[in-house]
């Protein structure tokens, strides 16, 4: 069973470009650590990116959470900052963050703020969830604009002593500089809770 999990989530990475945006409004909870991946191969799509996001649960409502994200124009960008996750319903849960982002290769630095995070739970298993981030330079606090991200996630039936549970999400994600005729680009992701 786990190797045909592995090798279904190897498989989906390899056929699925992905781009963009990742959180949502649940937090890890205290001590839980969780990795969500998403591979460009090859640098195929040229609004796609590599990405690993990391956050950890220092209590249950709070966490820290950041992302390292290579583009296809071959730089690095880099994000860290700290999530509250403030409702905490059944079905619904909001959270907001701070946070700073700065590229590899440039002289700049973003601050995201503010940020409203969320997540609604259809099923134990289905729910969506993202995010709307304002992007400010962090010298002047000039706005650059609002990124939106959503998608959908569904949890796989897999656990183990060390993995918590494993989902794979599919969305759109609006950059906050993004100008072209499309408004989302595409987003996939597989998540693992630990």
């Amino acid at each position: 069973m786990k190797n045909n999990i592995i090798k279904a989530l190897l498989t989906l990475s390899c056929l699925v470009y992905g781009s963009g945006g990742y959180d949502n409004g649940t937090s890890n909870g205290k001590g839980k650590f969780k990795i969500d991946l998403t591979w460009n191969p090859l640098n195929k799509l040229e609004f796609g990116q590599s990405y690993a996001i990391l956050s950890y649960g220092l209590t249950n409502k709070l966490d820290i959470h950041g992302y390292i994200s290579h583009h296809p124009g071959n730089y690095n960008t880099w994000y860290g900052g700290i999530f509250y996750q403030f409702l905490d319903t059944k079905r619904l849960h909001l959270a907001t963050a701070v946070g700073i982002r700065q590229r590899s290769n440039k002289n700049w630095k973003h601050i995201f703020l503010p940020q409203l995070l969320y997540t609604v739970n259809i099923t134990d298993k289905l729910y969506f969830g993202g995010s709307f981030v304002e992007v400010r330079d962090l010298k002047s606090f000039n706005k650059y604009g609002l990124s939106i991200d959503i998608a959908m996630f569904y949890q796989l039936k897999y656990n183990s002593k060390i993995i918590e549970s494993i989902s794979i999400g599919i969305g759109g994600f609006h950059p906050a500089t993004w100008t072209p005729d499309k408004f989302f680009v595409p987003t996939y992701s597989v998540d693992f809770h630990f």
